[in-house]
């Protein structure tokens, strides 16, 4: 294992013992669980530092999780394709996910219209962003409340691209045990491809640099951020991938 991954292992797995009060360890991984944050679905996890077969997976996000609404897996390791294949032939969605460092080049951060703004000020993008993946009902309020509170006590901090003063894009930005994550990115679909995610980005990485050593980011595997991502520095640590069942989910056992 090399040292940055390591350092980001460790750096994670300290911000979620931060946030849950229930840490137990199962036969592949942890479960992770947060009585203050039920409606979380990343801190009421099973997390997985070893491969499962998919069967085996579900069988234990069940258990382990059988009194939350929904059901959640992490994979800290990569997930194979025939698994993600086999969860999401079940309903689960599936992301296959790479976590990337900053090399710590500067950047120009160009000319485009970029302001920090207060956390609710982009809560309309957050809600276009959850109506793109999920169906309506899913992402409920008390969703909402408790994701604000824990990026509150990561320092969060959410630069806003601006059009005629109301946001169109936002980045935010969350430290925490001396690394910091461009944890978010979104610009609204009607004004994508004129270079805001890029800004946007660019501007988080500065944000980042200033408050941490580290700057880490999270795209999906197979989609275009991760290219762009690398265009501005960042360098793929690690492969992994997360399967959930949100609430309401037709394939939620019982």
């Amino acid at each position: 294992m090399s040292d940055a991954q390591e350092r980001f292992l460790a750096w994670e797995r300290a911000w979620k013992q931060r946030v849950c009060d229930q840490v137990t360890p199962f036969s592949h991984g942890d479960v992770f669980k947060s009585q203050r944050y039920p409606d979380y679905w990343s801190f009421n996890c099973i997390q997985l530092a070893r491969p499962m077969a998919a069967q085996e997976m579900i069988d234990a996000a069940d258990r382990e999780l059988a009194d939350c609404r929904h059901r959640f897996a992490e994979w800290m390791v990569p997930m194979p394709d025939e698994v993600g294949a086999e969860l999401a032939g079940r309903g689960w969605i599936v992301t296959p996910l790479v976590y990337m460092l900053h090399d710590g080049r500067e950047l120009d951060e160009g000319d485009e219209e970029l302001a920090e703004v207060d956390y609710g000020a982009v809560r309309h993008l957050r809600e276009a962003w959850h109506r793109e993946d999920f169906d309506d009902g899913v992402i409920t309020e008390a969703f909402y409340t408790q994701a604000r509170e824990v990026a509150e006590r990561a320092d969060v901090r959410v630069i806003a691209a601006l059009r005629d003063e109301r946001p169109i894009g936002f980045a935010q930005v969350q430290t925490h045990d001396d690394g910091s994550e461009v944890a978010e990115v979104y610009v609204h679909p009607e004004h994508r491809g004129g270079g805001f995610g890029g800004a946007l980005t660019t501007r988080g990485i500065a944000v980042g640099a200033a408050a941490a050593s580290d700057v880490w980011i999270c795209a999906a595997r197979d989609k275009r951020p991760r290219e762009l991502y690398k265009r501005l520095g960042f360098n793929v640590v690690l492969e992994t991938a997360v399967a959930m069942l949100p609430p309401g989910s037709g394939a939620l056992a019982g």
